[in-house]
């Protein structure tokens, strides 16, 4: 790990911001740029009841885990819903075009291919989409703590405004909620009995997560929480 922090300040920080001179001066940065720079949250949704408020439920797929280090984003998936509502899943999948190369053991980790992320969008235009199929509703991740900071360094690797979206650590929940069980994914989808899809793609694990979630959101009053803002708090620790 030292040596790879090493040649990330010595070298491939440097060689990152100068691949990453071309992007800045187009038209969509400029356009996301903008738009990041005027984004409104709406507060209102934190009092609503959290058993109907919407949400959307996500998951990064990355090159490492470690965003400070030059490790990013190659795909992002995501799923609507309206709490507890069985309604039809909104689904968002994106492959996020890197701009260092990737390890062949991330391919064969998350099952994609080189001809995938060479298709896929540049960050500005994932985290576009992104933040338009997301827009007025509560972010949710497992865990929030990783997925949010990964969104956030990227952005500022990027010159862009940081976005802080409301957001719920799944995880944290269910370590409240839950103190018996495990607090993996895996676990949690087993002791659940939701049906596993193959795990490490980022639309799979969004889905799988949301369906957790749901369960979570139907126990969650036994616990005394009725809005988004007292589960945000709970979950934190407040």
């Amino acid at each position: 790990m030292d040596l790879e922090i090493l040649k990330y300040i010595l070298f491939e920080k440097h060689m990152y911001a100068y691949k990453l001179r071309p992007y800045l001066n187009t038209q969509k940065y400029q356009e996301l740029y903008e738009k990041l720079l005027n984004r409104e949250h709406n507060e209102e949704l934190l009092k609503k009841p959290i058993q109907e408020a919407p949400f959307t439920i996500f998951d990064l797929e990355t090159t490492g885990l470690l965003p400070e280090l030059g490790h990013e984003i190659i795909s992002i998936g995501a799923i609507r819903i309206q709490g507890t509502n069985h309604v039809s899943y909104e689904r968002f999948h994106e492959y996020v075009r890197p701009i260092r190369p990737v390890h062949q053991r991330t391919l064969n980790l998350t099952g994609m291919t080189r001809h995938d992320l060479r298709g896929g969008k540049t960050f500005i235009e994932a985290y576009d989409a992104f933040m338009e199929f997301s827009k007025d509703s509560i972010l949710v991740a497992y865990p929030a703590a990783f997925d949010m900071k990964f969104l956030q360094t990227m952005l500022k690797r990027w010159k862009l405004p940081i976005d802080t979206p409301p957001s719920i650590d799944a995880q944290k929940l269910v370590k409240n909620m839950y103190p018996r069980h495990k607090h993996q994914l895996d676990s949690m989808i087993n002791s659940f009995g939701i049906t596993q899809l193959e795990r490490h793609h980022a639309l799979n694990d969004a889905i799988m997560t949301a369906e957790l979630f749901q369960r979570i959101l139907h126990d969650i009053e036994e616990f005394g929480i009725k809005t988004v803002e007292e589960g945000m708090n709970w979950a934190e620790g407040k």
